[in-house]
C-alpha cells in the first residue's frame, strides 16, 4: 500500500516530463508498458529489488529469471554463491508465488532520452524507498525518525539494482 501511494505521487509530480498513462490502472502495465522502473517485492520479507527496462516488466521479469537461472546450471553455483560484482540476495530466482512485480515509474516521453534517463532514475528509486524503508522501520521500532539509517545515501543489503542491457 505504501508503495503505492510513493508510486502514485511520484508519477504525478513527473506526468509532465514523462507520459505516466501507461500506468493508469486497466492499461496491464507489467504486459504493455515499456521504459519504466519496476519493483520486484518479496511477499514473505521486505526485501525490494528496484529494475528498470526498456521492454515490459513482464518480459524483463522472466528474461532476468532465466539468465540468472541458465547462468547458476552453467557454472555450477548455488543462487547464493553470486558473481564477484554481482548484487547480492537477487530476488529474480525466487518463485514467482512469493514475488509482486509493481511498476513504479514511466520513462516514455518525446523529450526524453532512455539511456540518459535509466539509471539516474533506478538510483533514485532506490534511495527513495531505501529512505521511506528506513524511516518506517525506525518508527514501527520506536525509534525517532530520520535516523542514522534513514540518511543513508547507499541502499542496503534490502536493496537490489538492476538494469537490463542495451
Amino acid at each position: 500500500q505504501l508503495l503505492h501511494t510513493l508510486a502514485l505521487e511520484e508519477r504525478e509530480r513527473r506526468q509532465d516530463l514523462a507520459d505516466q498513462t501507461p500506468l493508469l490502472p486497466g492499461r496491464s502495465a507489467l504486459l504493455a508498458a515499456r521504459k519504466v522502473v519496476y519493483a520486484i517485492v518479496g511477499r514473505g520479507n521486505p526485501r525490494i529489488q528496484v529494475c528498470v527496462t526498456r521492454f515490459s516488466c513482464a518480459q524483463d521479469f522472466l528474461e532476468r529469471s532465466a539468465r540468472e537461472g541458465r547462468r547458476a546450471m552453467e557454472t555450477g553455483r548455488r543462487p547464493s554463491e553470486r558473481r564477484k560484482g554481482a548484487a547480492r540476495n537477487g530476488l529474480a530466482l525466487q518463485g514467482p508465488d512469493g514475488l509482486l512485480l509493481y511498476p513504479l515509474e514511466s520513462l516514455s516521453g518525446e523529450r526524453l532520452l532512455f539511456h540518459q534517463v535509466a539509471t539516474p532514475r533506478l538510483h533514485y528509486w532506490a534511495k527513495l524507498l531505501h529512505n521511506f524503508s528506513s524511516r518506517s522501520l525506525a518508527e514501527a521500532e520506536g525509534a525517532p525518525p530520520g535516523g542514522r539509517d534513514s540518511t543513508t545515501d547507499a541502499p542496503s543489503d534490502s536493496f537490489r539494482l538492476a538494469r537490463t542491457s542495451a
